[in-house]
């Protein structure tokens, strides 16, 4: 069975060996920051394209690589499992444009994902400050004053908060 896994910096779709067999590849491994939208479907909307390589018995499982338009999505799909975990990637940064796998709780998978994806984006090192302009008020000692930026919430529902300076050109996270 199909395990979908984050392991440091990237996302794992683990394959047992008769699925590799049936798919004809091994693991598929593609960098988290890849990752555009991540969402739970059910099974017979993940199917996009026509079968490519890979093992299709309708109704039963779907294995492989679908083509679709010149982009490609990998599927390991079993429809008595019901939903699937569809991860749909960046073009050009993964050699897929999506990544659907069924199991037995897609929900879990699809929260383990998204978890993982904003602590990337939180981790990321903020861009250096901006320079103090030669004209920037200073104190009698000559150091410069502390003036506080306005700042904007962006979204208020969930935990981190991101807040958009006003200066600055980077997001922050708490």
């Amino acid at each position: 069975m199909a395990e979908l896994s984050v392991r440091a910096d990237e996302l794992v779709v683990r394959l047992a060996w008769w699925e590799k067999a049936a798919a004809r590849r091994g693991n598929v491994r593609v960098p988290l920051a890849a990752v555009e939208k991540v969402s739970v479907q059910p099974w017979w909307r993940a199917l996009r394209g026509m079968p490519g390589r890979g093992l299709w018995m309708p109704g039963t499982l779907s294995v492989g690589v679908r083509e679709l338009g010149g982009a490609q999505d990998f599927v390991v799909l079993r429809p008595r499992q019901g939903a699937a975990a569809c991860i749909d990637l960046r073009p050009g940064s993964a050699p897929f444009a999506r990544i659907a796998v069924s199991g037995p709780c897609p929900q879990a998978t699809v929260a383990t994902v998204r978890t993982a994806r904003s602590r990337q984006e939180c981790s990321r090192p903020a861009a250096a400050a901006d320079p103090e302009p030669d004209d920037a008020p200073k104190n009698a000692t000559g150091q410069p004053v502390f003036t506080p930026r306005p700042a904007t919430v962006i979204a208020t529902t969930g935990w981190p908060v991101f807040v958009r300076l006003a200066s600055a050109a980077t997001s922050r996270c708490w």
